[in-house]
This record gives C-alpha cells, structure tokens and sequence, in this order.
C-alpha cells in the first residue's frame, strides 16, 4: 500500500460510524492523510420516512441536513483535537452514488465506510454498500 494522502468517510449517525471516525483518525495521524467527512442527506431515507410519517419531504430533508451538520461538526472538532486534518461536505443524493464521485474528484486513497446492523439487515443499505465497495476508485476499509 502507497502512502495515504487522502481519506474519504462516509459519516452517518450510526454508532458504527463513530468507529469509523476512530479508523479515519488513527489513519490520519499514522500517515498526515486529510481526512474528506462526507455526511450524505439520503434520498432513499428522506423518501421511506416520508411515507411512514407525517412530515413532508422537505422538512425531513431539512432535518437530515441540519442533524447531518451537528455530526459533521462534532467529528470536525474531534479530529482537529487529535490533531488529525479534516474538511466536512454535505451532499444530498444516493451515497452510493456521491462517495465514489467525491472520491474519484479528490484523488483519495482509501475510502472508510461503516458497515452496522442496520445496513445488514436493510436491502436498501446492502445495495448501497455493495455500489460504494464496488465502484469507489480506490481501496475500501469497511468498518463494522
């Protein structure tokens, strides 16, 4: 494996994406690799929450957006006490979609994603999980 200079993580709110900012972190220091936080505001999630409540889609994609930013933010700030460099994006879209463009556009040499409970029992985060493994331009670290 070269140097890392570039790592992108895809950042959520499940408990094992904090392991993975832990990973990022960690790898960060080892190699002085900045760090790319990507928080994305799913679409697939915006629309199966809309269904199930009664919150339009617009204010559910607010409220992604905003509870997004408090994660960014909070990973942000844990990184920089490390020590470790970090720049924070959101985007709404498909994560599948967005990682591998965001990663393929900043040259990264690894991509961290986390891989929980949820997205193993959830086809929906299978599929993108396996989109993200499979066209992402660089290697995967899977953290479960």
């Amino acid at each position: 494996m070269t140097a890392l200079a570039t790592i992108v993580l895809h950042l959520d709110l499940t408990p094992e994406s904090q392991r993975a900012l832990q990973r990022a972190i960690h790898l960060s220091l080892l190699s002085g690799a900045t760090i790319i936080a990507v928080n994305v505001v799913n679409r697939h999630v915006v629309t199966q929450l809309a269904r199930t409540g009664a919150k339009s889609l617009a204010e559910i994609e607010i409220e992604l957006e905003e509870n997004g930013w408090r994660y960014l933010y909070a990973a942000e700030e844990e990184a920089k006490n490390a020590g470790a460099r970090i720049v924070v994006l959101q985007e709404t879209g498909y994560p599948e979609e967005v990682i591998p463009r965001i990663a393929a556009e900043k040259h990264a040499d690894l991509v961290i994603v986390a891989y929980g409970q949820r997205a193993r029992s959830d086809i929906t985060a299978i599929r993108s999980a396996e989109q993200i493994f499979e066209h992402a331009p660089c290697d995967v670290l899977v953290v479960k």
